[in-house]
């Protein structure tokens, strides 16, 4: 979202209007009989605003960028990537999953790790008179034998062999009848699953990832060859683009000066934020001269500050029209037309739901953005350097899905504007959500560099959720720590920290951490909250 407090001064026209016009001779008297003659022309000598470019010439180390493509999927079935790329919307869904069990949760082999002195025995005698040492069975599962921990998905809420007090408490008949079947399973296993997508399972598990809760497994024999992958995205349609200055019709410069007196006034205005008069002296300006394009851009300027994208798409469009050759004109026109959009479809979404619209998530299945990535596309075609154009048109392939294209114009984005910390909280939370967690890392650690040290809490945490991912829980709690030093008391970055503690078994500063999330009225923890007081209940058990 564009920061409205700065809209203007990013629009405002450094480059004075000319007042000056230049007059044909007139044309000599038609012969008769011949056609009426058009409306005389003369090029267009008014200047457009200044290109915006950051100037600066950092460069950035930034990783390769990677293929974003998804392993071929049966039809009524789903994959590990695919669930973590786009499982978004099955969330509280049955649903059947193929895949390889790439790790199993070993409880003796965690607490030997933890307590190198004690003995096998030991370990198993203590997990017998206290079974909540060990967590609920659970194993990963991944879309080939040696896909990586952060790229498999969790299988959680497994049955287990009833223990040795369970087996004396219930007779043979009873355990056939009452315990559900175990699975006989190993790691290289190919299985199917059939669970429920979810955050939280019934046995506490939780995951803002994701998670599988297991109703059934089934043992299958391996694919032959794997399946196409199939690329996350589409081609690119051609589009034209103008750059050549096109002719305008003769004005006088009676009505030309008219015009510009009313532009002045609606310049000055916008830079006082003097919004609603800023539209009145536009509105003005065009009425005196209708090919006055920096009039209607800086009209739609006005409705932009304000938060009205669809009077904004329409006063920029006229500027568009008059001079398509105008790198600004199309990336503004771009940013309006894709605001609006999603102005729409969460309108409608608010309606439908019965929420606010500032409530709503909106769904990019329901976007239509073909007019805003051709005028995007434009933007950047006619002057590379617009980094707003590149960003811009990163979030319209994201809500496209088209990951690849989406990756490409965020990276440029950071090479254009090495300092804008959106394009590497953009790239970063692109490559997590399709488990690229070693370039998420790479790309969060550079912004840490570029960034100013009071913008950088973003980049922090970005690298603590890319460390998270990768299960390196030092490296992400440090991370966490920093993006805390940058913006104390930040709830969802306390939530983070507070869940790798816990998974060191810090259970001191986890309780630290998550009691402040459990205890509070935010909205923006609403998710989160009922996560940290399952595991605040877990800690006070394990005490």
């Amino acid at each position: 979202m564009i920061e409205r407090a700065t809209l203007v001064s990013l629009l405002a026209v450094s480059t004075a209007v000319s007042t000056a016009a230049s007059f044909a001779a007139p044309p000599g008297k038609p012969p008769a009989g011949a056609p009426a003659p058009g409306p005389r022309m003369e090029p267009d000598d008014l200047p457009g605003p200044q290109p915006e470019v950051s100037g600066e010439t950092a460069k950035v180390d930034l990783p390769a960028i990677p293929a974003f493509a998804l392993p071929g999927i049966e039809p009524g079935f789903h994959g590990p990537r695919e669930l973590h790329v786009q499982g978004r919307h099955l969330l509280g869904t049955e649903i059947k999953v193929k895949g390889y069990i790439t790790s199993i949760y070993d409880c003796p082999a965690q607490l030997a790790s933890l307590h190198p002195e004690a003995s096998p025995q030991k370990i198993a005698t203590a997990i017998q008179k206290d079974p909540t040492l060990c967590e609920r069975a659970k194993f990963l599962l991944g879309d080939a034998r040696d896909t990586a921990r952060d790229a498999s998905i969790r299988v959680v809420d497994v049955p287990r062999p009833p223990r040795r007090i369970e087996r004396g408490r219930l007779r043979q008949a009873d355990l056939k009848g009452i315990w559900p079947d175990v699975p006989n399973i190993a790691v290289g296993d190919y299985v199917m699953i059939t669970g429920t997508w979810a955050l939280v399972s019934p046995h506490a598990e939780h995951s803002t990832d994701g998670l599988l809760v297991y109703k059934a497994l089934e043992h299958l024999a391996p694919p032959g060859a794997p399946a196409a992958a199939m690329a996350a995205g589409t081609g690119e349609p051609d589009i034209d683009v103008v750059t050549t200055v096109p002719l305008r019709k003769l004005v006088s410069n009676q009505v030309r000066n008219a015009s510009v007196d009313h532009y002045s006034a609606c310049n000055k205005a916008n830079a006082a934020r003097q919004y609603d008069a800023a539209i009145a002296a536009c509105q003005a300006a065009v009425q005196a001269w209708p090919d006055n394009h920096l009039a209607w851009y800086l009209w739609g300027a006005a409705h932009m500050a304000k938060g009205e994208w669809q009077k904004a798409r329409e006063a920029i469009e006229h500027a568009v029209t008059l001079r398509p050759d105008h790198g600004m004109y199309q990336l503004y026109y771009g940013v309006s037309l894709y605001e609006a959009e999603l102005e729409r479809v969460r309108d409608e979404q608010a309606i439908k739901e019965s929420k606010k619209p500032e409530e709503v998530e909106v769904e990019p299945g329901l976007l239509k953005l073909d007019a805003a990535r051709d005028a995007l596309r434009r933007a950047a075609r006619i002057n590379p350097r617009l980094w707003r154009a590149h960003y811009y048109l990163g979030r319209v392939y994201r809500d496209l899905d088209d990951s690849r294209h989406a990756a490409e114009q965020f990276a440029q984005t950071i090479a254009t504007h090495p300092s804008y910390r959106f394009g590497y909280i953009a790239l970063v939370e692109l490559y997590r959500r399709w488990s690229y967690n070693d370039q998420a890392a790479a790309v969060a650690q550079q912004g840490t560099l570029q960034v100013t040290p009071a913008e950088s809490g973003d980049l922090w945490f970005e690298l603590g959720m890319a460390y998270d991912a990768k299960r390196d829980d030092d490296k992400a709690i440090d991370a966490f720590t920093r993006a805390l030093a940058a913006r104390p008391g930040d709830l969802g970055t306390k939530f983070q920290r507070g869940q790798a503690y816990y998974r060191k078994n810090d259970y001191a500063n986890a309780r630290r951490d998550l009691e402040e999330v459990a205890g509070s009225s935010d909205p923006a923890v609403a998710t989160t909250k009922p996560l940290a007081v399952q595991m605040l209940d877990q800690i006070a058990h394990k005490r």
